[in-house]
């Protein structure tokens, strides 16, 4: 009712062994897989490719994504 639109987050094995994908399609999927490549086949919104990033003014390793999300 806020208008707030809910997702799932989670990482390629989770969603590829503990979660049925066809029960979450009215969902954003945000897929956390640490590689160059997404290995989540299935469709997904965000893709969390590291933990390890810099940012500059940002001390310590910063989490990165990519979205592929429109407004």
């Amino acid at each position: 009712n806020a208008g707030y639109m809910p997702g799932v987050y989670a990482s390629t094995s989770w969603y590829n062994n503990q979660l049925n994908a066809a029960e979450l399609a009215n969902y954003d999927i945000w897929v956390a897989h640490y590689a160059n490549v997404c290995g989540y086949k299935g469709k997904y919104h965000m893709w969390q490719y590291t933990s390890k990033g810099k940012i500059s003014g940002i001390s310590g390793n910063v989490d990165l994504n990519i979205s592929y999300m429109k407004e």
